[in-house]
């Protein structure tokens, strides 16, 4: 499955959060280890009450989290890594500044193995009805493929569409990260807007964590 950066798919964090979104690493996820697109943060801050839900003008986000689409204790064949360092100062769809890199590796360790990575550059970062929404123009996308894979044709250095991310507590209080990833084909139409959150959640928190600021 390469969806990750080809479609719409979603990830989720277990976390009690307002500015920190946050969870412990499990112990049985402790060895598996992460590496990813940012650098992991020495430490993740303490998590606190739930954010509100109303726009703010002035906010920052910050983090780096691996994520997993199964669960908290991670898919030993995937790697999937987040890092967030943006800001907005004024009108979020104006004033957002920042970078942010996400990448997921498939069939890890083996002849098969698949990365792929996209760096974007931060054109909102908003807060709306208890979500955190972040947006972004794609500046690239990185496509690897194992010695068992035939090469993957680059990224056209012309195009650049719209993702997102949507940071929001579920029912349970354990954040919830949508992802409205990289359309499957230049002609394709977009699948994410500027300053609209994505609908869906699935990936769930491994280690790290993001802290939000206003």
């Amino acid at each position: 499955m390469r969806t990750l950066l080809l479609g719409v798919v979603t990830a989720s964090a277990l976390v009690l959060a307002t500015p920190t979104f946050a969870a412990a690493t499990p112990a049985s996820a402790a060895s598996a280890g992460a590496s990813g697109p940012a650098s992991a943060p020495a430490s993740v801050p303490a998590a606190g009450p739930a954010f509100s839900g109303t726009e703010r003008s002035s906010a920052s986000l910050h983090g780096w989290a691996r994520l997993d689409l199964s669960g908290p204790v991670p898919e030993p064949s995937q790697l999937i890594t987040l890092g967030v360092d943006a800001r907005a100062t004024g009108r979020p769809s104006t004033g957002s500044r920042g970078h942010a890199t996400i990448q997921h590796v498939f069939e890890r360790g083996t002849d098969r193995e698949f990365t792929a990575r996209a760096e974007i550059r931060v054109d909102c970062l908003t807060e709306r009805d208890g979500t955190v929404v972040l947006t972004g123009t794609v500046d690239s996308v990185t496509y690897t493929a194992g010695p068992g894979l035939d090469p993957v044709p680059p990224f056209p250095s012309d195009w650049h569409p719209e993702v997102a991310l949507g940071f929001r507590h579920d029912e349970q209080g354990r954040l919830r990260v949508g992802w409205s990833g990289v359309p499957a084909q230049p002609t394709a139409p977009p699948v994410a807007t500027a300053c609209q959150a994505p609908t869906d959640a699935g990936l769930h928190l491994v280690r790290g964590g993001f802290a939000f600021r206003r």
